[in-house]
């Protein structure tokens, strides 16, 4: 087994430091944390992986020699002179376990990364200094890897006095253990850190369990944790949480409407957001009927409402009134448009658009291919003689090979969407598209999967090297452009939008 010094003796470089009490300490002192800290602070990216491998060679060898150097700096001992040693030592120490931690956490090093948590993992459960504790959770959550939720979970329930910190960093883990463990918290953890939870998970998503779980929580006693649950279901957008908000609101004190009405407000937005605009509506009709609102919140909540008023269908539900082009592929009924396998062609909206939020929902059948007609002609190649925006089912190996342009939600030709966010096929996605002068933004289950601006990307020529002269259209039909596949839509609203240019001739 190579020994700590000898590792040392690889990764020093003659970098001087700078400690805490402002003289200088030359690397040449067999520190390992200063010692690590110097190679860090001159890395290439040549050098990453190495540095890594070292780092954790011989179970971490040497990342348990720096750990070692880590104090509570709240517990001074020794002279003031030995402590400021220590301190010296602690700064050189926790920085190179951070710089170590962001290189553990890049993409493509996953194996990695579960090896140096599962090191960080055992120290925290084997450490009970509380300024050391944190500062591991802290990396723990940094780090983002699941290895560590078991043992950041049972220190919240063993009611650690640094749960604060635990619980912020099992929030910051992705994936569905780390989310499942923060539910469970919320049920049967100490009711201190509940509201620290709560919090936790109104940046998760809102999925059914995440909802139920502080839902629950509003039943609570402890008032602090009711209204951390309530905050957490209004950052979700959870309509469930409209029935409670209002209660508040209208239980409240006159000094405490501001606040509750700011809750409401934001509880609109977020159904707004998440595409429930009446449940929106119906909650600002609510707060505008309850008196004692302040004038500035009465103002803000009037103007939204204005805004949500907005919205009008592009579908009736049940035929195809409104619509012109190859109707007779197309199934307008019980709240649907449905292309069918086989059918198909091109549809439009009878009237014509220039900026405007379009709201929709689409269901794909496997290997599915459609598109998005915007500010199109009615006749012609719509990706060329207007703009197209890609509805294909991602996930069908007949796809795998197709240019990133071509795929869900990319404008075809001309920029690539982001992938990873369409649902399953066969369920229903939520997608949402803004045509604002030049610049277009197509949202989908409300994640940005493009945003550009037409100019800048069709400047010098576009990546498919073909002439897309609809790009420079200010208005046109909005429509869609089957291909035989099953695809179904439904839910389809408009938003005009206040123009940003001047409109250009549509046909």
């Amino acid at each position: 087994m190579r020994s700590i010094s000898y590792l040392i003796l690889m990764i020093s470089m003659a970098t001087p430091l700078q400690p805490v009490n402002g003289h200088q300490e030359s690397v040449s002192d067999k520190n390992p944390a200063k010692q690590l800290l110097a190679r860090l602070s001159g890395i290439d990216s040549s050098d990453k992986d190495n540095i890594l491998d070292q780092a954790l060679a011989n179970d971490g060898e040497l990342v348990l020699a720096v750990l070692l150097q880590v104090v509570d700096r709240n517990a001074t001992r020794g002279t003031a002179k030995e402590w400021q040693q220590l301190l010296n030592s602690d700064v050189a120490a926790r920085s190179s376990i951070h710089g170590l931690v962001m290189l553990a956490a890049a993409p493509g090093r996953e194996q990695k990364s579960a090896q140096f948590g599962a090191i960080l993992t055992q120290q925290f459960t084997g450490t009970a200094v509380d300024g050391v504790s944190r500062f591991l959770a802290r990396m723990l959550g940094s780090l983002g890897n699941s290895v560590a939720v078991t043992a950041l979970t049972a220190s919240i329930q063993a009611d650690a006095p640094w749960s604060d910190e635990t619980i912020r960093s099992l929030g910051s883990i992705s994936g569905d253990a780390a989310q499942h463990a923060l539910v469970s918290l919320m049920l049967d953890a100490p009711t201190r850190w509940k509201p620290a939870i709560a919090q936790a998970l109104s940046s998760r998503n809102g999925s059914a369990t995440v909802i139920a779980a502080l839902e629950t929580a509003l039943k609570e006693d402890d008032e602090r944790v009711k209204l951390a649950a309530l905050d957490a279901l209004v950052a979700l957008g959870a309509e469930t949480a409209m029935k409670p908000i209002i209660d508040l609101l209208l239980a409240a004190d006159p000094d405490q409407k501001g606040a509750h009405s700011q809750r409401v407000i934001e509880l609109a937005q977020r159904l707004d957001a998440n595409h429930h605009e009446i449940y929106a509506r119906n909650l600002l009709d609510a707060l505008l009927l309850t008196s004692g609102v302040p004038e500035n919140r009465r103002v803000v909540a009037t103007r939204l409402r204005q805004q949500l008023g907005s919205w009008r269908a592009l579908f009736d539900g049940s035929s195809s009134k409104g619509w012109i082009g190859h109707t007779d592929g197309y199934q307008f009924s019980a709240g649907e448009i449905q292309c069918s396998a086989g059918n198909g062609g091109n549809i439009y909206t009878e009237e014509q658009f220039d900026n405007f939020i379009l709201r929709f929902e689409f269901k794909l059948s496997p290997g599915a291919n459609n598109g998005l007609g915007l500010r199109t002609p009615s006749s012609g190649d719509a990706a060329y003689a207007g703009m197209e925006a890609q509805i294909l089912d991602n996930s069908a190996d007949k796809w795998a090979n197709l240019k990133p342009y071509q795929y869900h939600g990319s404008i075809y030709g001309v920029v690539p969407a982001r992938r990873g966010f369409q649902k399953p096929v066969g369920e229903w996605n939520q997608q949402e598209v803004r045509c604002d002068g030049r610049q277009v933004k197509i949202i989908l289950n409300g994640h940005v999967i493009l945003d550009a601006d037409l100019d800048s990307v069709s400047r010098g020529g576009t990546i498919d090297g073909r002439e897309h002269p609809g790009l420079k259209r200010d208005t046109g039909h909005i429509g869609f452009l089957g291909h035989g596949d099953a695809v179904a839509f439904r839910k389809l609203r408009i938003q005009p939008l206040i123009r940003s240019a001047d409109p250009q001739q549509g046909e």
